[in-house]
């Protein structure tokens, strides 16, 4: 079933707005419509009334003892047959009619309130009580071709009797200016209609634009680029804002606490280890004592690899931290130039100006484990690139060395695996680059190149 109601705000006001506005076009248009017919026929029974009263001064009794009027009484529209503007009078003494009537008998008048005025509840004796004050009564009828009539209906006194003096209007006299009035009028609603739909759309656009602004400030803190929504807001968005904000400062306090958790954590494990470090060089360099200093230096390297998860995990919505590849990459190459200065690598860097949803210390940890490997390994050049494409970003970092078989790849990845013993090392730095990644929501993979080598290619989602 299709609903009517729009889901969106917008939808939601500009459809009540909508029906509003018709609505109130509508009662506007009837009502003007009511008040020009009223006025149309008010013109109309005077013109008539005007006519009767006319007639009603000018009857007198001629030489013969009938009814007679002076012929000035039969002036347009009075003397045009079959026009529908008549005049009559009709008693016991005879009848007299217009010369719009030539031909004619007088017309028996309708009754009193006829037609339209029936359905009004007490509207006839209301106009009893107009006749009884000496004006005439409106009424409605057909006349002598059958043509509507509005009649108006007047009882005079005549000698010593009573006689009916009426003059009627064709409809089309009221209904025509009526219809000339109300085609401009309907053309000027339409307009106005139109006005008022698009001052509506304006007024909708601009009451929802700090909404907009809202849902823009709260992509920034996502991205990382404001850590707040301005509070330069609406009243009635203000409260909404000041919870948000409040939200995010306690989500950062409690990820400061948690941090220095972690921070107390490691110096808590660190100096421990450093001291039986210490202790372990005053020792006889025997079998126990490299085995137990290989241990240390093994503890030491897991409590990073799991305080680096640690960090990770707390952040609980990496989305919202923000790194340049670009410089950090800058940094990264420079540092490891400093390292493996004696081995005279070369570093070619070839990046986008792109950005990594990731914390700087992370993405240090996983390109800078990665491209250490790729300096131990390298004859005598280090590439690397970066590309975005469909949200994410790619990192691949090569180098020229012997490379590495397929089928060693999947172990170099495990934890403390060495693949040469030659080659310093202790065999953490894939795995926890590897780690790292995938707590990001990306992947690690390694990739020979072509004419020797090792890529190591990282996926990182792309900061928004």
């Amino acid at each position: 079933m299709v609903k009517l109601i729009p889901r969106s705000l917008a939808g939601r006001l500009r459809l009540a707005a909508a029906a509003s506005i018709i609505v109130a076009l509508l009662l506007a248009g009837i009502a003007i419509a009511l008040i020009l017919q009223r006025f149309v026929i008010s013109q109309i029974d005077q013109r008539l009334d005007g006519q009767i009263f006319a007639v009603a001064t000018a009857l007198q009794r001629g030489g013969d003892g009938k009814m007679t009027v002076t012929s000035m009484l039969n002036g347009p529209p009075f003397d045009r047959p079959g026009s529908g503007w008549t005049w009559q009078v009709s008693g016991p003494d005879g009848e007299l009619v217009s010369a719009s009537l030539s031909g004619h008998p007088a017309m028996k008048p309708p009754p009193v309130h006829s037609g339209h005025f029936d359905n009004f509840p007490g509207l006839p004796k209301w106009f009893d009580a107009l006749g009884s004050l000496g004006r005439p009564s409106p009424a409605d009828g057909p006349g002598v071709d059958g043509q509507p009539l509005h009649w108006r209906i007047l009882a005079v006194p005549f000698g010593t009797g009573t006689v009916t003096v009426a003059a009627t209007a064709p409809y089309r006299a009221i209904y025509g200016p009526l219809r000339d009035a109300l085609v401009p009028l309907v053309l000027a609603l339409v307009v106005l209609g139109l006005l008022l739909f698009g001052a509506m759309l304006a007024q909708v656009r601009l009451g929802l634009r700090p909404l907009a602004g809202l849902r823009t400030g709260l992509a920034d803190i996502r991205a990382g680029r404001q850590t707040a929504i301005s509070t330069n807001q609406p009243s009635e968005i203000l409260p909404l804002v000041d919870e948000v904000n409040s939200l995010l400062a306690d989500n950062a306090e409690g990820l400061a606490r948690a941090r220095r958790h972690v921070a107390n954590l490691a110096h808590g494990l660190k100096t421990p280890l450093a001291a039986l470090g210490l202790a372990m060089e005053r020792q006889p360099d025997n079998a126990a004592g490299v085995t137990i200093r290989a241990q240390l230096d093994l503890m030491g390297r897991l409590i990073r690899h799991h305080l680096a998860r640690a960090r990770a995990a707390v952040l609980a919505g990496p989305a919202r931290a923000s790194t340049k590849v670009a410089e950090r990459l800058a940094d990264l190459t420079g540092m490891m130039g400093n390292i493996h200065r004696e081995r005279g690598l070369s570093f070619h860097v070839n990046v986008a100006d792109v950005a990594v949803a990731t914390e700087t210390q992370d993405f240090d940890e996983i390109v800078g484990n990665l491209l250490d490997n790729a300096c131990k390994w390298a004859r005598s050049r280090v590439t690397v690139t970066a590309s975005a494409a469909g949200g994410r970003i790619t990192i691949d970092i090569d180098d020229d060395g012997p490379g590495l078989d397929p089928a060693a790849m999947p172990e170099a990845m495990r934890p403390g695996r060495r693949i040469d013993e030659a080659t310093a090392g202790h065999g953490f730095g894939l795995p926890i680059a590897a780690e790292l990644t995938e707590l990001y929501g990306g992947s690690l993979e390694l990739l020979r190149v072509a004419g020797g080598g090792l890529r190591a290619r990282v996926i990182l989602p792309q900061s928004r």
